[in-house]
């Protein structure tokens, strides 16, 4: 499987290249923003685009699918409970000072427990709202691989002081999606550095309790 996460934007976001070697199927999760050079590090890999997959519609992860949808002439996926947040990303940008441009089409509604098709990879949809409505995170089939989006981070959860979040919810979908899977499980978020479900159960000051296992 070959996950190429690039950094982009004054927001420090994690984009992911994703596809299988073998087939040269592959699709991007998050471009927040930086088209040209997510374009760049695709032609790297010699994959195929197939589809964009989104977590949610913050503005931060939003900014380049529209210019890569029309590159790769391909489907912008994401949960139909983000769509009304999408149509408010110029909005978005006008609060922190910022322009945006064209807000992107969705094509097709992902639902929860839905597999994703990259090649012969699958990705399990897992519904984890709380940081935004109409959060998705994507478990790996048998790749022991999450990526989590805004939900969790490397020693933190998604902040839910935006518009839509909620603290209780966030720790509820992380209690009910992320807690359950094994230790060794890798952690793909949208910001920060990568970690595992077992550090983030044993040292992530949210999750230390009885949720977390920690006591």
């Amino acid at each position: 499987m070959i996950v190429q996460m690039l950094t982009v934007g004054p927001f420090q976001e994690n984009c992911y290249v994703i596809g299988d070697e073998g087939t040269g199927q592959g699709a991007l999760i998050d471009p927040g923003d930086e088209a040209a050079r997510i374009a760049i590090a695709v032609e790297g890999t010699n994959l195929e685009i197939s589809q964009i997959i989104v977590t949610h519609a913050h503005i931060d992860h939003v900014g380049a699918i529209a210019q890569l949808a029309d590159e790769y002439a391909c489907p912008v996926l994401m949960h139909e409970e983000a769509e009304a947040m999408l149509q408010t990303v110029p909005q978005q940008a006008m609060m922190m000072g910022m322009r945006f441009g064209r807000v992107p089409k969705v094509d097709r509604n992902v639902a929860d427990f839905e597999v994703l098709e990259v090649g012969p990879l699958r990705l399990h949809a897992l519904y984890t709202p709380g940081h935004a409505p109409g959060h998705l995170s994507f478990l790996v089939e048998d790749g022991n691989l999450v990526f989590s989006g805004d939900a969790l981070f490397a020693g933190s959860v998604g902040r839910t002081d935006l518009m839509g979040g909620s603290m209780e919810v966030l720790m509820r979908s992380i209690e009910e999606r992320f807690l359950p899977l094994p230790d060794e499980t890798r952690v793909l978020s949208g910001h920060g550095p990568e970690t595992t479900i077992g550090r983030e159960r044993m040292s992530n000051p949210f999750l230390q309790g009885p949720m977390g296992g920690a006591f």
